[in-house]
């Protein structure tokens, strides 16, 4: 009998409890505040009457708590407080306030700071926090900074206990201003409670540099891709020319096209009289110093000579533009160097066309001073 009894009031006490616990839990309901321009959420007990810079002007907080619509919001907006949850008696307020700056912007997240970086921020905050000394607190994976000061405020003393974070370059404090006596540990633990409840959607660790394989991958891949693409195109282009040349060495020699079965097709010495690569560039050389426009631009066996040629020259076929002789033809050559090539060659055209533009920008400016 006597443990029956016993049993039924364990399952009443049980019963008791869980009431008791469910009442608990809804009495402190949070209610979680969006805030998309910043991409952050807070949660404030449902107890507390809270404005926020979006609350409508027929909202009766305004009106409970004695506020001017206008000057309340346009206070916030001035302060960058974004929220601010009231004491239902009145006895104290906690404001949430969030801006970005150069310091901020350096710092980026106190978590991703070093013990060293975060002690310097504590013996920064250290003369403002005149009533303790500053406590670093971790709260939601957030490292926060709690400090705890008083202010006068006409004929009372304002007590104030803030903490402080900084995450994605944006200083976020929230802060308890009581009037007339200091905070009690509930209260601090009410802010520690809302603090910990802040949530950056997406927090951007600056986590240094860091090799990304694939990405460099990507980069090889697209500067082979154009290499190739450069190349191929030069080939088509040199090609071009070498066909030409070959028809102008043939024009220079007197002979027609070898015949079919033809053996020991002529060189490029025989065809244009030049004993060597040498004779040639004196020749071209001795040319532009006579006062013909011809520069000889490459000298090397592999490239050949490239060359501009003026009517009337020792070394003049009748025509005027830029001729390359390769003495090893392009396909000959690797992929490679191929590749190489057409990329000096670029480089160089584009070296040109910057010379000529300033160059002809220089002699504009001039010639305008001079007729001045």
């Amino acid at each position: 009998m006597r443990s029956r009894i016993v049993r039924i009031a364990a399952a009443m006490a049980a019963v008791i409890i869980c009431v008791l616990a469910f009442t608990v839990q809804a009495a402190a309901r949070d209610v979680q505040y969006d805030f998309p321009e910043l991409e952050m959420s807070v949660k404030v007990p449902d107890s507390m009457k809270v404005i926020t810079q979006d609350t409508p002007s027929s909202d009766p907080v305004f009106s409970e708590l004695n506020l001017d619509f206008n000057s309340t919001i346009t206070a916030f907006r001035n302060a960058n407080i974004y929220l601010c949850a009231y004491e239902p008696e009145g006895a104290y307020q906690i404001s949430l306030m969030v801006k970005s700056d150069e310091n901020s912007s350096a710092v980026n997240n106190y978590s991703d700071l070093t013990p060293a970086q975060l002690n310097e921020v504590l013996e920064a905050l250290a003369p403002e926090s005149s009533d303790s000394a500053p406590v670093q607190v971790k709260r939601g994976g957030n490292v926060f900074i709690d400090t705890k000061r008083h202010t006068a405020s006409g004929d009372k003393t304002v007590y104030i206990t803030q903490t402080g974070t900084v995450v994605n370059g944006m200083q976020i404090d929230l802060s308890l201003q009581k009037a007339d006596e200091a905070t009690t540990p509930e209260e601090d633990k009410l802010l520690a409670n809302i603090a910990g409840s802040i949530n950056v959607y997406t927090v951007r660790r600056d986590d240094g540099w860091s090799f990304e394989w694939w990405r460099a991958a990507l980069w090889v891949l697209i500067l082979v891709v154009f290499g190739v693409a450069i190349s191929l195109f030069y080939r088509h282009r040199n090609e071009a020319k070498k066909r030409l040349l070959e028809e102008r060495r043939r024009r220079r020699a007197g002979h027609n096209e070898p015949e079919e079965g033809a053996e020991d097709p002529m060189t490029f010495d025989e065809a244009l009289g030049y004993s060597d690569d040498d004779e040639f560039v004196s020749r071209a050389d001795a040319d532009e110093m006579a006062g013909y426009d011809i520069s000889v631009k490459d000298k090397d066996p592999t490239k050949g000579i490239s060359y501009f040629e003026d009517e009337g020259s020792s070394i003049d076929d009748g025509s005027d533009y830029f001729d390359t002789y390769f003495e090893e033809p392009t396909e000959h050559r690797t992929v490679w160097q191929r590749m190489g090539e057409a990329i000096r060659s670029w480089f160089r055209s584009l070296g040109t066309h910057i010379g000529y533009f300033f160059g002809n920008l220089k002699k504009k400016l001039f010639s305008g001073k001079k007729k001045k």
